[in-house]
């Protein structure tokens, strides 16, 4: 069957059919023919600085790029049933590795996913890529903890067991070993320190200057612009492979135009990915054209220029090159229309008829499209062709007035987002399930491979639907359509509880609901917090709708600006707070806003200003139980402790395990260590059963610590802890594991010198400095060691860093006071009726009986 005979099938519509676009295909072929010579002599190296690797379409919408796109991709693949006019060459011989890229109704460019894709479409058996494997794997482990990799399939060959085979293969010497499983923040240090200390089997690999650049990189902050780098290592590896081994691949990018922001902040990601892939072929399809030959744009993207780029500048007339996609002419619109008239469900199209719609659709293949389907819902009535040939928006209308009445519904609603699926738009409209199927086989939906929203509406189609006039019958009124947005909000809200384990699906289910929020102006709490549950607020920054001072979502866009462009520590806070000098800022974003700036303050040790702002939010709503919490805990960790007991005496915990954790803490710091474990260990049991497994983790480790001063963890408790925290990418969680487990070990000096290691490591990867874990655990290894000489450099370091008092820090004093050094800070007066001097007593009495007992105790 040709793909003309398959014109009327339900996912067939006339922007499929090319009965001409040879011009097109031509270019393509001879794109395709140039740059696998190129491939094969070698001038697609990474070293050389011309780029000749793009090959753009780009036109106006509803021209048929999108289609064009795919059946260039068939065609190069050998998969067109029936070419047509492009019969005239056949494609190259030997296997074509192809990928697709589609950035409809998209926000960013997932540069990660396009190297994966990548790399998954050149895999073959006897084709290895160590490099990038390493490179991927090291960034995947330190930005993804506790995520495996993604199913990579291609054809039936395991690319995910190939990549673990490479790690285990090149890194065997440095002690690692990797399974199919999640890959953890360990996982990433031990790739990194195997590549920066040279430990590699593999010795072309060796010389891979730009995998240490990387690696460096990705340890410091593994963002998305490092991910986009790694397709450099990829064209590495492709160009260590003899000549008869490279292959020849192509990436269709479709809709290129919905990431050419004015900012291009996620172009920038685009242009980074596609100018270190020399040896791809990349066919961009797009409303705009590529303007990356322009000099002026050096400061916004990191490859631009005539030079870079000779084949995008608009002189040039050797392909790869730009076209513009032109309609179809007139001849060809007119072949189509004839050939339908009357066939597979179409009515007769009379002569009248066939001149309006030609005369109407200016070449667009949307428009006949749409133009066949108002005829299709004549049921057998003549044609008038005054029906036909009005401006594509009318004749979307027309469109949707010949869908039966819920499917209308349906389409209004679905109208609404950029992309969805059959459970969301049934779900928010009460419809039938077959109503909802239906409507999504129609011509007017488009279906592409997004893994949880596959459905979309053409953008022609929603701005008519959005434009449709209040004086048809059953069209929604402005209201209407806030409505259904309000609902639509409702049902991805449900979505989103639903995909609590998965991130980054919950976050494709929240940027829907930001975006309608940002269109309608509408208030939706839920999403504020889920927002702020998810990790990584870098990344779901680069998902909301750009910020605004008119909006309750571009206000709360605003607030996640502080942790776009790399900003962190002072950057972050001063960002944070210009955000809150607005004049006008609404209540409950500038409560949330607040909370984040005393949370970082907090993490600095700045207690005054993070109380500050704590003790105001808990002014404006005094009842609430965890403001109450937090203003205690910022008391108790600034060690203002009569301000702390007046705070509970107006403000009381009524949740147990809050004030539990609260006694906990308090009784910690006058020594009673057996005393300080329930409110932690309570507190952890809580957390878990409210599916919080990250914060229970934190009073996890709370506990581990606390029982490790009394000498009763083992080095296997620490290594479970450790795991865990490792798994969710918790870095001071692992380092609190890690100085316990050095406390356990101290009397080992190779096993402990191992744990300060990793521990030194961890440190290096979180860009951080040593804090009370490892100033308390490694002045316990000193003691043990009876090493006077480390103890003395650990103590002037310790107290060159002017650490200012918190709950750890005292403790610590209390270690190197046992030590012999003098206390930097005075006793402490925890509770009134109790001298302050009992409590330094039981700290001496609990460091000397851990020291007399090397060996930790049963727990």
């Amino acid at each position: 069957m040709s793909d003309f005979d398959r014109i009327f099938e339900p996912r067939y519509s006339a922007t499929e059919l090319f009965t001409n676009r040879v011009d097109e295909y031509t270019a393509f072929a001879t794109a395709l023919r140039v740059h696998g010579e190129r491939v094969r002599a070698g001038s697609t190296a990474l070293g050389h600085p011309a780029r000749r690797n793009v090959l753009s379409f780009y036109g106006i919408g509803g021209i048929g790029k999108t289609e064009l796109s795919r059946r260039l991709e068939s065609w190069a693949r050998g998969e067109l049933s029936d070419p047509g006019d492009w019969a005239g060459n056949v494609p190259p011989e030997g296997p074509l590795h192809s990928v697709r890229i589609d950035f409809h109704g998209s926000r960013i460019v997932n540069a990660v996913d396009i190297v994966l894709r990548l790399r998954a479409a050149v895999a073959a058996r006897g084709r290895r890529f160590p490099a990038f494997d390493l490179g991927l794997a090291a960034w995947w482990s330190l930005a993804r903890p506790g995520t495996a990799l993604p199913d990579l399939s291609a054809g039936g060959f395991d690319v995910r067991g190939q990549i673990t085979d490479t790690l285990n293969e090149t890194l065997s010497d440095a002690g690692a070993s990797f399974g199919l499983g999640p890959l953890t923040v360990r996982t990433g240090i031990r790739i990194v320190e195997a590549v920066r200390e040279n430990r590699l089997r593999n010795r072309t690999l060796r010389r891979c200057e730009p995998l240490v650049h990387i690696m460096n990189q990705t340890q410091q902050d593994p963002s998305d612009y490092v991910a986009a780098t790694l397709a450099g290592l990829l064209s590495w590896d492709v160009e260590n492979l003899a000549a008869d081994k490279r292959p020849i691949a192509v990436a269709f990018a479709d809709a290129a135009e919905y990431v050419q922001g004015d900012d291009r902040a996620q172009e920038r990601l685009f242009n980074r990915i596609v100018h270190l892939t020399p040896g791809v072929l990349w066919v961009v399809t797009s409303r705009n054209r590529l303007d990356w030959d322009s000099p002026h744009l050096n400061q916004l993207l990191p490859a631009t220029g005539p030079q870079t780029w000779p084949g995008l500048r608009l002189e040039t007339r050797e392909d790869p090159r730009q076209h513009l996609v032109g309609k179809l002419s007139d001849t060809d619109v007119e072949q189509y229309l004839r050939a339908a008239s009357g066939t597979a469900g179409n009515p007769e199209l009379a002569p009248d008829v066939i001149a309006r719609i030609r005369g109407g659709a200016h070449g667009l293949p949307l428009y006949l499209s749409l133009s066949l389907s108002i005829a299709r819902a004549g049921q057998g009535e003549p044609l008038s062709a005054a029906a036909f040939g009005g401006p594509l928006p009318e004749l979307a209308t027309r469109v949707f007035a010949n869908l039966p009445e819920r499917e209308r519904e349906l389409a209004r609603a679905a109208s609404l987002v950029p992309r969805f699926d059959e459970d969301l738009i049934n779900q928010a409209t009460d419809g039938l399930i077959g109503d909802t199927h239906r409507f999504c086989h129609r011509t007017l939906v488009t279906r592409d491979d997004h893994p949880l929203f596959p459905y979309r509406l053409h953008d022609a189609v929603r701005a008519a639907i959005a434009h449709e006039s209040v004086d048809e019958p059953g069209a929604w009124a402005p209201d209407d359509r806030t409505a259904m947005a309000r609902r639509l909000v409702e049902t991805l809200g449900a979505r989103s509880k639903s995909l609590l384990g998965d991130s980054n699906r919950r976050l494709d289910v929240l940027e829907l609901a930001a975006g309608l929020c940002a269109d309608h102006d509408l208030v939706a709490p839920w999403l504020a917090d889920a927002l702020t549950d998810l990790p990584g607020f870098a990344r779901t920054a680069e998902r909301l709708p750009p910020p605004s001072a008119d909006s309750w979502t571009g206000q709360l866009s605003g607030m996640f600006e502080a942790w776009r462009q790399g900003r962190s520590g002072l950057r972050r806070i001063a960002c944070l707070e210009e955000f809150l000098a607005q004049p006008v800022l609404r209540e409950d974003v500038r409560a949330l806003a607040e909370l984040r700036l005393a949370y970082l303050h907090r993490t600095r040790s700045a207690f005054d200003p993070s109380l500050r702002l704590l003790k105001g939010l808990l002014a404006q709503t005094p009842e609430s139980q965890f403001l109450r919490y937090q203003v205690a805990r910022g008391l108790q960790i600034k060690g203002d402790f009569d301000a702390l007991h007046r705070h509970l005496s107006d403000y009381p915990l009524v949740d147990p395990t809050t004030a539990l954790r609260i006694n906990s803490d308090l009784a910690y710091l006058r020594g009673l260590l057996g005393e300080s474990v329930a409110g932690p260990v309570t507190r952890a049991a809580y957390l878990r059963e409210e599916g919080k497994h990250q914060l229970a983790l934190d009073n996890d480790a709370t506990v581990l610590w606390r029982r490790t001063l009394m000498g009763r963890s083992t080095p296997e408790e620490c290594d479970t802890v450790l795991s865990e925290a490792d798994r969710y990418g918790e870095t001071l969680t692992m380092r609190t594991a890690l100085a316990a487990k050095l406390i356990c070990s101290a009397g080992d000096i190779s096993a402990a010198q191992d744990v300060i290691a990793q521990t030194d490591s961890v440190i290096r990867t979180a860009s951080g400095l040593r804090g009370w874990r490892e100033w308390t655990s490694r002045t316990v290894f000193g003691l043990r060691q009876g090493d006077r000489g480390y103890l003395d450099q650990l103590h002037e370091t310790w107290l060159s860093r002017n650490t200012p008092w918190s709950l750890n820090s005292h403790v610590v004093d209390r270690f190197f006071v046992f030590a012999g050094y003098p206390a930097r800070f005075g006793p402490v007066q925890v509770i009134p009726t109790e001298d302050p001097a009992t409590a330094d007593r039981r700290w001496h009495t609990t460091i000397a009986s851990l020291l007399e007992n090397p060996q930790p105790g049963p727990g």
